[in-house]
């Protein structure tokens, strides 16, 4: 193939050496071996699936002519325009060519007797729709394949948040052990007491955490416990529907039945003990939550708690400090602290805030849940604040703690849970104690629970009133 140029011709009309008005053309035998990496067949032994790749090879190869075509009248009409700015627009005859390979219709062939029509410095060529840039079609390809993502990540999450919500809410079980003063029907889905009909409120989920001391080791009849103590116990309940939140806090003193374990792992009994101790006799990560789990599910009517997240104490001070501090006013003098100073709270002081309680009376315990309660407050307003200015605090918050957690929460029921905060479903949130009193015990004070006022709380959180 001849490809001759044409010096001032407007026309850009390359000419060919041969007949056939084309860059590629198809020889069946050696580009059927070259792109496919196949022997053709003999003549005449050709399968009807072989004739149909051919012709398709055939018109792959006349695309390829096509662009090549139009990239070539690119190049032309470009020369061309530098040539007619460098003569001034002067205007000049053209030479008649071989047919034109610029237009779509080139391989039609222009009579000779045909007249050409010129417009001064106007031609057709100039109005051909340019060819998409690579950058363009790669620009292109990249939005379409983001789009996709975010698609499938938007269905992924969909399908994700939809697992955690009948994860969290999930009924598996659910009998109510409902005390003798009331009675109830339908293993406690529906509740009588005091003349008054309650329904089980199938939206609420719960979650309960615990805050790990490791320096103690446990001794119930014997048997060591060596997870550590569940130093504070606390429910957090959730009304998916209403937004309500609700914190039960557990005194970590209360009188309960506990199971007790070998350091090797067999089950020896239960014991009434502080409930704290539940904790200890596991192996202080899965084992041990597990334990306590059962413990304040049988505290609370058998209600189903499926979730846990405890936190080794030791990490109060890094959670802390990873968002900034928090500011208190001691309830009482106590250690370092003077009872009505405000405090702002980082590291070790954090931690000894939390932690710190007086052996002095039987209500030194009760004293440290009110601080913690007063902390929790202060640390969950800072968190939100700062949450509305840097979207991003949560996770930070998150990567500092994983060190010190230990959690069955898996990320379906956390991208449940983040998604209903982004989107403002949670309101009201209330911190309510187990009632009960402390006593002198042996060896240890006791917390005893408050029968009838713990049932009523119970139905208050988990039950909704039924109309007559």
């Amino acid at each position: 193939m001849n490809l001759q140029g044409n010096g001032n011709n407007h026309n850009h009309r390359p000419t060919f050496g041969d007949e056939s008005d084309t860059f590629i053309t198809f020889r069946e035998n050696s580009d059927y071996e070259r792109i496919t990496g196949l022997k053709p067949k003999p003549e005449g032994e050709l399968s009807e699936e072989d004739t149909e790749r051919a012709e398709k090879l055939k018109q792959a190869i006349a695309q390829e002519n096509s662009s090549a075509y139009e990239d070539l009248d690119d190049f032309v009409y470009k020369q061309n325009k530098k040539r007619h700015r460098s003569t001034g627009g002067r205007h000049h005859r053209h030479k008649r060519t071989s047919p034109s390979v610029l237009s779509p219709s080139h391989h039609r062939r222009r009579s000779p007797s045909s007249k050409h029509k010129h417009k001064h410095h106007f031609h057709r060529h100039h109005h051909h729709r340019k060819r998409m840039k690579r950058w363009q079609k790669v620009s292109i390809g990249i939005v379409a394949f983001l789009l996709a993502l975010i698609i499938a990540g938007a269905a992924t999450l969909f399908i994700m948040v939809n697992m955690g919500k009948n994860k969290l809410t999930d009924t598996t079980g659910f009998n109510i052990d409902v005390p003798k003063v009331a009675s109830s029907a339908g293993n406690g889905d529906i509740i009588t007491y005091k003349g008054q009909k309650y329904k089980y409120n199938s939206n609420i989920t719960s979650i309960l955490c615990m805050g790990i001391d490791k320096d103690n080791l446990s001794t119930i009849d014997g048997q060591v416990g060596t997870g550590g103590d569940a130093d504070s116990l606390f429910v957090i309940t959730m009304d998916l529907s209403s937004g309500k939140t609700k914190l039960i806090n557990i005194s970590r003193d209360l009188m309960t039945d506990i199971g007790i374990y070998s350091t090797s792992g067999g089950y020896v009994g239960e014991k009434r003990a502080q409930i704290c101790l539940a904790y200890a006799y596991g192996d202080g990560k899965h084992t041990s939550c597990h334990n306590e789990l059962v413990s304040v599910r049988r505290l609370l009517y058998n209600v189903p708690i499926n979730n846990y997240l405890s936190l080794d104490l030791q990490g109060i001070g890094p959670i802390n400090d990873s968002i900034g501090g928090v500011t208190v006013v001691s309830p009482e003098t106590i250690d370092q602290f003077e009872k009505g100073k405000k405090y702002t709270l980082h590291g070790s002081l954090a931690t000894a805030f939390v932690r710190s309680r007086s052996h002095a009376t039987i209500e030194g315990n009760n004293l440290r849940m009110e601080r913690q309660k007063l902390y929790l407050e202060s640390f969950g307003s800072s968190l939100v604040n700062l949450t509305k200015s840097n979207l991003t605090t949560p996770v930070g918050i998150y990567n500092t703690a994983t060190p010190y957690i230990c959690t069955n929460i898996d990320a379906s029921e956390v991208s449940f849970l983040a998604v209903n905060a982004i989107q403002g479903n949670y309101g009201e949130f209330e911190i309510v104690n187990v009632p009960g009193k402390m006593k002198r015990g042996e060896p240890y004070n006791e917390f005893i629970v408050n029968e009838k006022k713990l049932f009523e709380l119970f139905l208050d959180v988990y039950y909704l009133p039924v109309s007559e």
